[in-house]
């Protein structure tokens, strides 16, 4: 029974946080002057993958690879099925040059990935850097794209 009030606890929390969330993202984007599809689209990024990226970074540096591989992929697989299926089933696809972008930075830095993985290296922060490095090209890319 614990268990149960911990769980109903813990969602209580996490759909406050993220109620509280969208709202300063969207107020941000108003101050900011965004338009409300940047704000979507570049600002609650940070909230939503950036973590991820730094949990790995953490785990790394203390030896903990496994659980930075693992934290990478499943969130990689995760975001790579569910939301994409529902974009593939509900929304146009019109590509913007901003969307290729997205792509191609995204295709490199996967690339990058596979080949370290490839070689009998132990993983290191700095390698997850690197791929963190060209989503931050993308993001500093799309702000100056809608700005």
């Amino acid at each position: 029974m614990l268990t149960l009030v911990e769980f109903g606890l813990a969602l209580a929390a996490i759909l406050v946080a993220a109620s509280l969330f969208t709202n300063a993202v969207e107020i941000l984007g108003t101050q900011l002057g965004l338009q409300q599809g940047a704000v979507g689209s570049v600002l609650a990024v940070v909230g939503t993958a950036l973590p991820e990226g730094f949990n790995s970074i953490f785990w790394v540096k203390n030896g903990k690879d496994t659980l930075a591989l693992g934290n990478v992929t499943g969130a990689m697989v995760f975001q790579s099925t569910i939301p994409v299926s529902v974009g593939v089933l509900f929304t146009r696809w019109d590509l913007a040059p901003l969307d290729l972008l997205a792509v191609g930075l995204a295709l490199i830095s996967g690339g990058y990935f596979y080949a370290v993985l490839r070689h009998p290296v132990r993983l290191r922060a700095k390698y997850l850097l690197v791929c963190g490095a060209f989503y931050l090209i993308y993001l500093v890319v799309a702000v100056f794209a809608v700005v």
